[in-house]
């Protein structure tokens, strides 16, 4: 099952600001963990601070860390934010 990806406009206006390059890897990156949800492979984690709710996860991706909603009952995964690593930062 394929998940669909949900990227909102904020983070569209992020993307607007990566190399092109690089967020072309982003996205590949995304697309086959969207295929088959392969956590190791991807190198997704769930979010330290994420609550019970809706939990957060990243996927890391070169210098870059997406962060998004995995929502299984609508087969979806919502896109919260993409961003360089910077150091010091805990996913």
């Amino acid at each position: 099952m394929k998940y669909q990806i949900l990227i909102p406009a904020r983070v569209e206006r992020q993307i607007s600001r990566i190399p092109k390059q690089q967020i072309s890897a982003v996205l590949d990156d995304l697309e086959g963990f969207a295929d088959g949800l392969d956590y190791r492979r991807y190198d997704v984690r769930k979010v330290i601070d994420s609550s019970a709710g809706l939990p957060r996860y990243r996927m890391r991706s070169g210098n870059y860390r997406v962060i998004f909603f995995l929502l299984h009952n609508q087969l979806v995964i919502e896109v919260i934010s993409i961003r360089k690593k910077k150091d010091g930062m805990k996913y």
